[in-house]
């Protein structure tokens, strides 16, 4: 029997806007097998850089500096050798063109709705469409459970005088009520913070659906998801419905956030 996955997603739309000043560094080779030649880029004029999956006929001999733009990019979860093992890890895809081209991404910039963040430290690289993952008006909540803070070893934090361990925060689980062509569907598992679940709880109903607000996204590529969400809260669907402008709201302030950060890039 074929398990369903938590937060498996193919691929999303990324803004290569959102990444903030790029230029070509150099050649690289990657891939299960290393048979995959990307682009090394430095973003914003520092040295944080990121791999870049370009076009077919993208001139890898071009001059080290050369500014670029990245168009209909996706961030996706792919198959790497790491220490001499198959590993999923993050990588992005899309055409590396001229500062002069004037090719345009298919999707306008208030589709890229949720924040790509790294994984360690929450730190924002760019944006993506959080509708290549699910659909945020069809998500109904079925568990949830606490996070329980760990030591560097990944044992359980507990207290030196009490014993008791600390709730970080919180996993909930959701089904979509619209799976379309997937047979399996898509199980969804958002993480709210400790403070805004405790706050939500007494409102929570089994089997209602929730519009998450302030969407983050982070690779994680494990056995179980490949991704993490974080969300700033969650509101009841009807009231969302009744009140669009929350969602704008919260998609301006996700983008606001990204271009206040643009400057800083990632490290891989």
């Amino acid at each position: 029997m074929v398990k369903a996955t938590i937060n498996n997603f193919e691929s999303l739309a990324l803004s290569g806007k959102s990444l903030g000043k790029i230029e070509y560094a150099s050649r690289r080779s990657v891939g299960k097998r290393s048979d995959t030649d990307v682009a090394l880029v430095n973003l914003n004029g520092d040295f944080d850089t990121v791999n870049i999956q370009p076009q077919a006929g993208f001139n890898f001999g071009m001059a080290d500096g050369t500014p670029l733009k990245l168009v209909n990019a996706r961030l996706l979860a792919t198959e790497a050798r790491q220490n001499g093992r198959s590993a999923i890890v993050q990588g992005i895809q899309g055409s590396l063109l001229p500062l002069s081209d004037t090719a345009t991404d298919d999707y306008d910039e208030a589709e890229y709705d949720m924040l790509f963040v790294t994984g360690k430290d929450n730190k924002p690289v760019g944006r993506v469409r959080s509708k290549d993952a699910f659909d945020s008006y069809e998500l109904k909540m079925i568990r949830f459970e606490p996070i329980l803070k760990r030591d560097y070893r990944g044992q359980l934090d507990r207290d030196q005088d009490t014993g008791e361990t600390t709730i970080t925060s919180y996993s909930i689980d959701f089904i979509q009520d619209k799976t379309k062509d997937d047979e399996l569907g898509h199980n969804i598992r958002i993480i709210l913070s400790k403070t805004e679940f405790e706050r939500l709880r007494p409102q929570f109903k089994l089997r209602h659906k929730y519009v998450p607000q302030g969407l983050k996204l982070a690779f994680v590529g494990n056995e179980i998801t490949n991704w993490t969400i974080y969300a700033d809260t969650l509101v009841p669907v009807e009231a969302e419905l009744k009140e669009p402008t929350k969602s704008a709201s919260a998609t301006k302030s996700t983008s606001t956030s990204t271009n206040n950060n643009e400057a800083k890039g990632t490290k891989n």
